[in-house]
């Protein structure tokens, strides 16, 4: 199950977020050795803030992470217009009906190969639902050159916004894939995924229960 949280329900989800953001210390910082903010053993910064939509993968708001990613309007400070925009030929798509995707973050304990790849296909399939119900039309993202042609391969239609930057584990890409039902249909079938993968519980569900 991949949980929905938004500014609506995240109370229902401390557990959960505290937890990603430490999986997001250690597979970024202490694995992947990348230079970002790390406070109190957490990995956090500017762009957590109460705009950003996160989807979690977890049987409840309480049981253990398996991955996580962020979502960030881009009509208001993001990642690739603020950081990443030399990885653009043009200006960086931007707007209310594109969203960017950054973060995606399996659990370290999470085996790799099949398992993180099937992992990541739901969470494009996540992504997807999760963007046509908000009527999100593009989706942003910079990955890896590798993970990006796995990110392709999952079905959804996407193009490179410039040329690769760097080689090796550093080579960079920034990518836009188009958000729509028939797309979300292509991800489904060629990854198995039969049904929504995606559930949002409203803010009020304890304080109705």
């Amino acid at each position: 199950m991949i949980h929905i949280v938004t500014a609506e329900n995240r109370h229902l989800f401390r557990h959960a977020l505290m937890e990603m953001h430490q999986q997001r210390k250690t597979v970024f910082v202490d694995e992947l050795k990348w230079r970002l903010n790390v406070e109190s053993g957490i990995e956090i910064d500017s762009y957590d803030s109460p705009s950003a939509v996160y989807l979690i993968e977890a049987e409840a708001p309480r049981a253990p992470v398996r991955a996580s990613v962020r979502l960030l309007p881009t009509d208001r400070p993001h990642l690739m217009a603020d950081v990443f925009p030399h990885l653009c030929s043009g200006a960086p798509p931007a707007g209310a009906h594109v969203w960017e995707a950054t973060r995606f973050c399996p659990s370290p304990d999470l085996p790799k190969g099949d398992v993180r790849r099937g992992m990541l296909s739901r969470m494009i399939a996540a992504v997807m639902e999760t963007a046509l119900l908000f009527g999100i039309e593009r989706v942003t993202y910079v990955a890896s050159a590798s993970l990006a042609a796995v990110a392709r391969d999952a079905g959804w239609i996407t193009e490179a916004l410039g040329a690769v930057h760097g080689s090796g584990r550093d080579a960079l890409v920034a990518m836009v894939a188009e958000i729509d039902a028939a797309g979300l249909r292509r991800v489904r079938e060629r990854n198995g995924i039969g049904a929504p993968v995606t559930r949002f519980t409203p803010g009020d569900v304890a304080r109705a229960a």
